[in-house]
Order: structure tokens, then C-alpha cells, then sequence
């Protein structure tokens, strides 16, 4: 008799974006959309092998980031995946360090994030693990609210954060706000897992950041947003209305000005027709080479720039 147990704990449920439309042969694709994706597997140039390639690099982040998490249990459904623990920080985590390879990998994800009642099976099997709950049913809800790669979280979500990790809570309060769906006007909570991609246990506090550390952060943010809009691994998201609109929804606000009081001139709103490796390395390098970042200040502060 399979044990089931039942505990309060955090729950990350994650989805690519277009997989739908994708497998449903809703779009046109031409030989550069597939060659990125299937020329080192091989295959034929057809749908179902592009999303089979696609599924295949998602599991692979995931197991990757399952053993580097110990605490963490993680359950694949297809194109989407539950990710769960008692250890609300490592949820946290694995969530940033998630949403950022995949970006990296050419993978365009949507995620929520949610903390409470998770009931689950106690021994994994040929079949895998599975969980029910409060927790798995909200954060499976979030994801599907935004447009783009944002991930959600429930209002509770910083609290019991804080509740069990006060020190990483307090280090990483800037990554819990609230935005704004310019779809309904609605409030939603969000973790922009964005402003800090390369998030780890031990990141200093966000919220007294050297304005050094700041530019460094957003050259960062800046050059994920550079993925989305250049890789060509995202050539056939744009290949369908829905999934151009996910594109820029992504890179608008990810490369948004004035995130961390730094501005910049690299806010893009678009998804360029021509995209390219070489063009990522090229943009990448202005990224770096930029001489006008500037902290915006506030009044009676002295002006800083690199």
C-alpha cells in the first residue's frame, strides 16, 4: 500500500509557453525555425520532432537542478512540471535558477509560485510522484494569469517566506512585488527572479545594493532579455500571434528601464525578424561596453555613474 503524507510546503509549478500550438501544427515553420533545435539531434525537420527536442532540454534542466537540490522533489508532466519542497528558500531557488537557464537554453517558461497544504505520495515509482493540495492547485493558477515569463505568487507567498527564512526573506525582499496586468489592470504579486538571474543562497541584500553591484545586476537582467529577443532557438515562438505576444511581453519587461534605479538605453519592446548567435554576442558586448549607465538619484542625493 502506497503511504500518502501530508505537509505545508512551498509548490513550483512551471509550463513552456507554445507547446500547445506547437504540437498542434498551428503555425508555419521554415528550416531555420527547426535547424537550431534538430540539426545536432539529426531529425527530420517536422513539428513533433522540434517539440520532442524542446521537451527533451526542458527534463534536462530539470534533472540538473533536481541534484543540485537535495530537499527538492520535482515531477515532469509534459511540457510542464511540479516542483516542490518544505524548504520554501530552496523552492526560491530552484525557481530563479530555473527560469534563467532555460531562457539561456532557449526555452520560454511561465511559472507560479505558492506556499501551504501539499499532500503527497511518499515513494517514488516507475510512475513518478505526484501531489494534491491548496498549495499545487494555486500555484498552478498563477502561472496561467501573466503574459510572458513572469512567475506569480500567492499574497501569503514573502510572509511565509520570512516565517522560515528570515535572513535569505530580508536579503531578497526587492523580488517580491506587486505588478500590474496591463491586459485587466489587476494587481497581481510577482517574484521577479529577473533582477537577481544568477540568485544563490548567500546574495548579498538587494535592497542595499553598491551602485557598482546594481550595474552588474543589470547587465545581467539586461543580457536575458538579449536572449529572448535574438536567440534564434526562439525563432518559432514568434511564428504565431500568441507566441510573438509572449515574446514581447517577456523582453519588455525584463530589459525595463529604471529596475533597480539604474537607467539605460537598452528598453526594448520588440522581437526582432533577424535573429542570430552572433547578433546575441554582439548586443551582449554593448551590454558590457555601455559607459551611460546611470543611478537614478533621489532628491538632494549626488548624481553616480560607472
Amino acid at each position: 500500500m502506497e503511504l500518502i503524507s501530508k505537509y505545508d510546503g512551498a509548490v513550483f509549478f512551471v509550463d513552456i509557453l507554445g507547446m500547445t500550438a506547437l504540437t498542434n501544427s498551428k503555425m508555419t515553420l521554415v528550416a531555420e525555425d527547426y535547424s537550431h533545435w534538430l540539426d545536432q539531434h539529426g531529425k527530420e525537420y517536422t513539428d513533433q520532432y522540434l517539440a520532442a527536442s524542446i521537451l527533451a532540454e526542458f527534463r534536462q534542466i530539470l534533472i540538473g537542478l533536481n541534484q543540485t537540490f537535495e530537499s527538492v522533489t520535482v515531477s515532469q508532466l509534459s511540457d510542464c512540471a511540479f516542483v516542490w519542497s518544505r524548504n520554501i528558500t530552496d523552492i526560491v531557488l530552484f525557481a530563479s535558477k530555473f527560469m534563467t537557464t532555460a531562457i539561456n537554453r532557449g526555452i520560454l517558461c511561465r511559472g507560479g509560485l505558492a506556499y501551504g497544504e501539499i499532500i503527497e505520495t511518499n515513494q517514488n515509482h516507475e510512475l513518478g510522484r505526484f501531489i494534491v493540495g491548496k498549495a499545487v492547485t494555486d500555484a498552478a493558477k498563477l502561472e496561467g494569469v501573466a503574459k510572458g515569463a513572469r512567475v506569480l505568487i500567492d499574497q501569503d507567498f514573502p510572509h511565509s517566506l520570512w516565517k522560515q527564512d528570515k535572513d535569505f526573506a530580508e536579503r531578497t525582499n526587492p523580488l517580491f512585488a506587486p505588478f500590474t496586468n496591463p491586459l485587466d489592470f489587476t494587481d497581481y504579486d510577482e517574484f521577479k527572479w529577473y533582477l537577481c538571474p544568477d540568485l544563490s543562497s548567500t546574495v548579498n541584500n538587494l535592497s542595499i545594493l553598491s551602485n557598482a553591484e546594481k550595474i552588474t545586476l543589470t547587465k545581467s537582467r539586461l543580457k536575458i532579455a538579449n536572449q529572448v529577443r535574438c536567440s534564434p532557438k526562439f525563432n518559432w515562438n514568434s511564428k504565431s500571434k500568441e507566441g510573438l505576444i509572449q515574446l514581447k511581453a517577456t523582453i519588455n519587461f525584463i530589459s525595463e528601464n529604471s529596475l533597480l534605479e539604474i537607467s539605460h538605453n537598452f528598453a526594448w519592446n520588440d522581437a526582432v525578424e533577424k535573429r542570430g548567435n552572433e547578433i546575441v554576442e554582439s548586443i551582449n558586448r554593448k551590454i558590457d561596453s555601455y559607459k551611460d549607465y546611470r543611478v537614478i538619484v533621489k532628491q538632494d542625493e549626488p548624481e553616480w555613474e560607472e
